[in-house]
């Protein structure tokens, strides 16, 4: 046995197969085999015996005459057919939470009635041909990707793994190294609280985590094409030199609250699955979704660590992000660990070596981690202080000092600046051109009357909601995007870019679009030609950070006479952390920034606010390679004559100089 195939999904051996299952000490656990993936019921059932299969709260029975391609089910009372949470793949109906047409939806409890859903035995498949880029942390930066939404405006195979596979060339060119993926399991999309045409479209609501989901598959029909698609997808990515990060949902499951559907975990063991309230029994919530995941049970950290290795080893992943990750870090009780046994064995597992690991470092009740994350030092955490600080600075006069802590890696939250996951933008919120153009959500058509959704925004429309009715609106709009952009790719840490960003994606103000399935997250390809200046400034800026050590470090800046960062302010003197205008010059040589050979000086010249200044440079030559208040292509000067003395920074605007001696 492959030591990364999943140790609870269905395997494989000679002329049989051995079916294990997680559950609890029931009298007899049922095996259902079906003959055909539409049959209603089974061809036959094994039986097992809690005497004779169940040790050390597993379920275990080898069937001969079993192999690939067969489907099943579990089920406690001989009836009820339940999908393996293990499985890595599943059969059925597109979606999970639509019904045949015309035909009723069964009471939530038999949701998955005549087993029209099943789990598929599926044998390990040989190893990945193509080679892993293995980027480093500091030389990362992330694209973040809805596999749909990213490639169904356009292209054949639209909407599919493949479909992503083609946009690799334009990932590379842009100088993205890693795609984020949002959740590729199976999940149910099902969404009683909204109208027609209404449906789970990112994918927080897991159903089978090991199981690509069929839905991005081209042959969805083959019991193994999701898997053979997704492997295809994380080569054809790795030949781009692009790593593949995935993000997973072992916070809840899609079986919701008391009154949800029942899937497997509710029925197979609800205590080993779930926290539970002990005064009343119902399921905590903790995670907004009706329940929690029991990280910390040892069956579920096996689960967890399983499906880790599975999805690195059999489908060619190379880090994931977790989502709600706090709840990871919760007991029995659902109290907050100081060393989370999970978290642990995550790090320590010989088979997720080299791995790279994010965590969103919080849940929906007080887990607020980002300060305090109790992973270890493979760890990185999503820096949403970034996102609020570089918007505040630039669209609602925030302070300029703490835009500075930000530009400098956030030492205030973190051990190293490689520890955070810097974003301006994510999936969940406003897009870049959005967070330029609205003040407020605009979530009406989400079917919840406008409640959903942050109000918090930290956004500024640039004083007309929506699109811009003149062109100093659209231009001041552009500059406040550059902006952005800019204190993201120049900031030390690892950045992360929302895809579609780079070519002008809008969601009309949407700021909670996880329920639309159409042209509102389906990524625009047109911005290509309509957006081309914004999408130049973006890959300038990638070839940038690039070219500059300074820009990548490894460890905090340190200042003083013989330091790697020197501060001052327009007159050359220190800065004045009161006011709205601030520069820094980072050294570029090896010493200082750990890299092989020495690179260029980086100065950055700040001014967050309204009226222009002029800054007295630090000592040498310098050329001018970025400034945000110029018009296209002046933003990314292709040829500027060296500089020894001053600059003027418009007002809501930055620089980027690089030292003369230096190749441009």
């Amino acid at each position: 046995m492959a030591e990364w195939f999943p140790g609870f999904a269905p395997l494989p051996d000679g002329d049989g197969t051995r079916f294990r299952a997680a559950a609890g000490p029931h009298p007899a656990l049922h095996l259902l085999l079906y003959d055909a993936p539409g049959d209603a019921a089974p061809a036959r059932a094994v039986t097992l015996r809690r005497d004779a299969h169940f040790r050390d709260g597993t379920w275990e029975v080898r069937v001969p005459g079993v192999g690939a391609g067969q489907h099943y089910a579990w089920s406690v009372d001989g009836a009820r057919p339940l999908l393996d949470p293990c499985a890595v793949a599943v059969s059925g109906p597109a979606r999970f939470g639509r019904d045949d047409p015309g035909r009723p939806r069964p009471p939530r409890s038999r949701v998955n009635g005549d087993a029209r859903f099943k789990s598929i035995v599926v044998a390990p498949p040989e190893p990945l041909a193509a080679a892993r880029p293995r980027t480093a942390w500091r030389d990362t930066v992330i694209y973040e990707v809805h596999v749909r939404g990213f490639t169904r405006g356009g292209g054949p195979g639209a909407g599919t793994y493949a479909a992503l596979a083609d946009r690799a060339p334009y990932l590379r060119d842009l100088g993205v190294t890693a795609v984020e993926l949002l959740p590729c399991h199976e999940f149910d999309d099902h969404e009683p609280r909204h109208g027609e045409g209404l449906f789970n479209f990112w994918g927080y609501s897991p159903i089978a985590w090991n199981a690509p989901n069929r839905r991005y598959a081209a042959d969805a029909g083959a019991y193994d094409g999701p898997v053979r698609e997704f492997r295809a997808m994380a080569e054809a990515l790795h030949r781009a030199g692009i790593e593949l990060f995935l993000d997973v949902v072992f916070n809840h499951t899609g079986e919701l609250d008391a009154a949800g559907p029942v899937w497997h975990g509710k029925a197979l063991d609800r205590e080993r699955f779930y926290l539970v309230q002990p005064r009343t029994g119902d399921l905590a919530n903790l995670t907004g979704c009706g329940n929690t995941v029991r990280a910390q049970h040892p069956a579920m950290r096996a689960m967890i660590r399983d499906s880790l290795r599975w999805w690195v080893h059999g489908l060619g992943v190379d880090g994931f992000r977790f989502d709600l990750a706090a709840i990871l870090a919760r007991d029995a009780d659902g109290a907050l660990l100081d060393d989370p046994p999970l978290l642990r064995e995550i790090e320590e597992d010989p088979l997720l070596s080299g791995v790279k690991l994010i965590a969103e470092a919080w849940d929906a009740a007080d887990g607020y981690l980002v300060p305090r994350w109790p992973g270890g030092a493979r760890w990185a955490v999503w820096n949403d202080r970034f996102r609020d600080d570089v918007r505040s600075a630039w669209l609602r006069e925030g302070p300029a000092a703490t835009l500075a802590t930000r530009l400098c890696g956030s030492s205030d939250l973190f051990r190293g600046p490689l520890r955070g996951v810097n974003y301006v933008t994510a999936h969940d919120g406003f897009t870049l051109r959005d967070v330029v153009s609205y003040d407020r959500k605009h979530n009406l058509a989400n079917g919840e009357k406008n409640r959903d959704g942050h109000s918090h925004s930290v956004s500024w429309n640039h004083g007309v909601e929506g699109p811009a009715r003149n062109a100093a609106t659209a231009a001041a709009r552009d500059r406040s995007r550059r902006n952005l952009v800019a204190s993201l790719l120049l900031a030390q840490g690892v950045p992360m870019l929302l895809a579609g960003d780079e070519i002008g994606r809008t969601q009309a103000g949407n700021n909670n679009a996880w329920c639309h399935d159409g042209p509102l997250t389906w990524l625009d390809w047109s911005g290509l030609e309509d957006d081309a200046a914004f999408h130049r400034f973006v890959k300038g800026l990638l070839r940038l950070r690039k070219e500059c050590p300074a820009l990548r470090r490894a460890a905090f800046l340190e200042g003083g006479d013989a330091g790697d960062v020197r501060w001052f302010g327009p007159d050359g003197d220190g800065p004045d952390w009161d006011g709205d205008a601030f520069g820094y010059r980072l050294s570029g040589r090896a010493e200082h920034t750990g890299t092989e050979g020495d690179g260029p000086d980086v100065a950055v010249l700040v001014n967050v606010g309204d009226d222009a200044c002029t800054f007295a440079l630090p000592r040498g030559r310098w050329r001018v390679r970025v400034d945000t208040a110029a018009e296209p292509p002046g933003d990314l000067p292709a040829e500027a004559s060296p500089r020894e003395s001053t600059w003027t920074l418009e007002g809501r605007s930055l620089a980027v100089l690089l030292s003369a001696s230096m190749p441009k």
